[in-house]
């Protein structure tokens, strides 16, 4: 099976677990496609195992990705500017925006998802996917990514100007960094940058990066030809000096890029690649472990996966770097993503919650036992509501034991421990917290049946478990944890508390104007004559008609009725509507809410949602 780390592996998970294909298949799948170097929808494509119709409906039901409509759809320049134009055609990939590092991108033919994993190692970003009509996708992609269009600004087609001067687009407000720590991102005058020429070295291609001059040099030249003598302490001089320059420069990303016979040192700023410098490849290893030692991976062997996470001190601020190593054919590839440092997540307060909800979540974290479930697609702020829900269990006396694939906190009365690729699975890290004395088993991102099985077998001991997991809403992720095999009678006795939440965007408050009310009226349960309320863009949201982002939640207890449907194995459909008989305030009913006070519009929620198709 795959591990289901990747967009493509948990695209097949969820295909075997609706019975759509067997492990078996998925094996086979896999290998073919490796051996030809291409993506698993190509071959799955071929053989003819699964229609698209099969793959949209595991896309929408099983994973909660949403369609969207592209003809009224305008992706934000932010986020076209970080996919370069040979790069979107070539994966059939569309960027539409950018939330805190996770890239939201549109495919028209569903197969493509499988493409996307290739798409993020290449950028370096997370890609959260969404769906849309084939033919109004080859219309918008074409229009942001015209043929030839690749000598252009990255992702930057010719539009109309957006400003007449640069203008400071904020981080979104529910995810924003210390106010000291947000980073201002110019956005240019559109039209001029698709036929001026850029000021920084841009490449689309290893081969233009090859060719390509480095960038102007920042406050210190870096000086790779240290390397050649590879003394231990010269290399540690250079690390600090190219994070020092990294970070002077608005660098989100350092690289370390094996090409041929060369390395390249390259930065990720503002979206745009820039080559710094270059090297033999001969003398990348020295450098490699330089990073590995500064991030305390010197026993990784180089055969090996390494990724490490530190916080350290760079241009008088703290900042955290996550340091991913990964052995290519080719050499090793080096990415350092630096952030800054965040000192405490948000409180139940902050998360968008109802008075209700947030009393039966500090009820449940104080008192509960048996499965706190989070449910949310990717990018879906299931993250968020994690360490709130940690930090809150810390704060009441509890002992927390957490495992996580990322750590975006650092939580002093935590145990918290970040899976390490090619080391143990998640599975034996909660198993090994379960041997350990402590109130709260907290688990981000349950993947596999073994997961599961070990977080009901927790819930039993009489420990809270804190888990999240990748799904649409509540009644789907409970009814997906029982296709991947959980045994039903002993996940209801289980789950106490449910949660499912999706993201939207806020209006910008300084552009926002009524709209016709057409399709709010049409969101269930809207009141006549309701109010509805959309950007239009201003300078102030960088054209975009957004202003930061909220969440959307439901809250369920799981009552007997409730525990009743899923002990019988219910569909989602069942356990739906007795967890509204049980009187859970649906997402669409939260969205509503959020519609009603104009600070979301019914074209966002419907987004979201679908609540009209």
């Amino acid at each position: 099976m795959p591990s289901g780390s990747n967009i493509s592996g948990r695209v097949l998970e969820s295909l075997v677990a609706a019975g759509l294909m067997t492990a078996e298949q998925v094996s086979s799948v896999e290998d073919a496609a490796s051996s030809r170097g291409v993506h698993v929808g190509v071959v799955l494509t071929e053989r003819d195992l699964v229609s698209p119709i099969d793959v949209i409906s595991v896309l929408e039901h099983e994973m909660g990705i949403p369609q969207v409509d592209l003809s009224s759809y305008a992706p934000e320049d932010d986020a076209l500017a970080l996919v370069p134009a040979v790069l979107a055609r070539e994966h059939k990939v569309l960027p539409l925006f950018e939330i805190e590092g996770m890239l939201t991108v549109a495919v028209g033919d569903p197969m493509d998802v499988f493409a996307l994993d290739a798409v993020a190692g290449e950028l370096g970003l997370e890609l959260e996917p969404v769906l849309a009509d084939s033919d109004s996708f080859a219309t918008t992609l074409e229009q942001y990514y015209p043929a030839g269009a690749a000598a252009t600004a990255p992702g930057v087609a010719p539009r109309p100007p957006a400003a007449e001067e640069f203008e400071e687009v904020e981080a979104s407000d529910f995810f924003e960094e210390a106010a000291e720590d947000t980073l201002a991102v110019p956005v240019a005058p559109v039209a001029e940058a698709a036929v001026a020429e850029p000021e920084i070295p841009v490449a689309e291609t290893m081969e233009q990066m090859a060719a390509a001059e480095p960038a102007a040099a920042g406050p210190s030249a870096i000086d790779l030809d240290v390397l050649a003598v590879a003394d231990s302490r010269k290399v540690a001089v250079l690390v600090a000096d190219i994070l020092d320059d990294a970070v002077a420069r608005g660098a989100s990303r350092i690289h370390l890029l094996p090409y041929k016979d060369d390395f390249f040192l390259v930065y990720r700023v503002k979206g745009g690649l820039e080559k710094v410098s270059s090297a033999p490849l001969s003398m990348q290893g020295a450098l490699i472990e330089g990073f590995k030692s500064y991030a305390k991976l010197g026993s990784v062997p180089q055969s090996r996966p390494a990724l490490g996470r530190v916080r350290t001190r760079i241009g008088d601020k703290d900042r955290v770097l996550t340091i991913s190593v990964v052995p290519t054919i080719a050499g090793q590839r080096l990415v350092v993503s630096i952030s800054a440092f965040r000192p405490q997540p948000r409180g139940f307060e902050e998360l968008g919650m109802g008075e209700a909800e947030t009393r039966a979540l500090r009820a449940m974290v104080e008192r509960g036992r048996g499965i706190l479930l989070v449910c949310a697609p990717v990018a879906g702020g299931a993250s968020t509501t994690y360490y709130a829900l940690l930090a809150h269990a810390a704060s009441s006396g509890k002992t927390v034991y957490s495992v996580e694939q990322s750590i975006d906190y650092e939580i002093a009365a935590v145990a918290q421990v970040m899976i390490e690729p090619g080391g143990p699975s998640p599975a034996a890290y909660i198993a090994a917290g379960m041997r350990q004395d402590t109130d709260v088993i907290a688990i981000d991102g349950l993947r596999t049946v073994e997961d599961v099985h070990l977080a009901v077998e927790a819930a039993g001991l009489g420990k809270l478990v804190i888990a999240t997991f990748p799904a649409a809403d509540i009644a789907s992720g409970v009814r997906r944890m029982l296709d991947l095999g959980a045994e039903p009678h002993s996940l209801a006795a289980a789950l106490t508390l449910g949660v499912g939440q999706r993201l939207v965007r806020l209006n910008c408050p300084n552009c926002s104007l009524e709209t016709d009310g057409k399709l709010a009226a049409r969101i269930p349960g809207a009141p006549s004559g309701l109010r509805d309320k959309m950007g239009s863009g201003c300078p102030n949201c960088a054209k975009s008609g957004f202003k930061g982002a909220t969440a959307i939640h439901e809250v369920l207890p799981f009552s007997e009725p409730v525990r009743a449907v899923v002990g019988k194995g219910g569909s989602e459909a069942d356990i739906a509507k007795a967890a509204n008989a049980a009187g859970m305030r649906p997402l669409v009913v939260s969205g509503l809410a959020r519609v009603k006070d104009g600070a979301v519009s019914a074209d966002e929620l419907n987004r979201v949602l679908r609540f009209v198709t």
